[in-house]
């Protein structure tokens, strides 16, 4: 039995409505990579997964209304598996290609395929802060709408960049559990 005077409290499940479809300016926040299994190998036993590292490019909105809403600051998300910088024949300039050249500015010349070859990360992370435009469109999955951005484009004007404010508010706050796994690491660097 149940002792007298609990009270249970009443919350109305929140969502949000996905950016709407159009371009935006953005600037790239950050990049991130994470290791996942790949998607054949999934739903297998953890010692046959094969595993792969996924990019996750976090672009915040500058500009846009929906309504009497201020879309300045919200992200979306542009993931892709690192496999290869290339252009096929049949699908064009891959993902990550189209992304980095929207940032420079220019299409990617020996240069930039150099330092990608030499040191990947340092080149991404170097982009973190350029601004470019995305083409956001909705994905119908099931009973949920996504705001997927499919293309990017170069800018041709800058706007105000994010202030340090509004950086902090669109960084993913992280769970207990990965603050103290980064403590952890931390830690040992010192």
């Amino acid at each position: 039995m149940l002792p007298q005077g609990i009270k249970v409290g009443m919350k109305e499940s929140s969502g949000f409505d996905p950016i709407p479809a159009d371009v935006y300016s953005v600037e790239l926040l950050d990049v991130s990579s994470v290791v996942h299994p790949t998607y054949d190998t999934r739903n297998s036993p953890p010692e046959s997964q094969e595993m792969e590292t996924i990019f996750n490019f976090q672009f915040v909105l500058l500009e846009g209304q929906a309504g009497e809403k201020n879309l300045r600051g919200l992200s979306t998300w542009a993931n892709f598996v690192p496999s290869y910088f290339y252009i096929s024949k049949k699908n064009g300039k891959n993902r990550l290609f189209k992304i980095i050249e929207a940032l420079i500015g220019h299409d990617v010349g020996m240069q930039e395929y150099s330092q990608m070859e030499n040191d990947a990360s340092s080149f991404l992370n170097a982009l973190i802060g350029k601004q470019c435009r995305v083409v956001i469109e909705h994905v119908q999955k099931g009973d949920k709408t996504y705001a997927n951005p499919i293309s990017f484009m170069k800018t041709s004007s800058l706007l105000q960049p994010l202030n340090p404010e509004e950086k902090e508010k669109a960084k993913i706050k992280k769970n207990k559990e990965e603050r103290i796994e980064e403590n952890k690491l931390n830690d040992i660097a010192f």
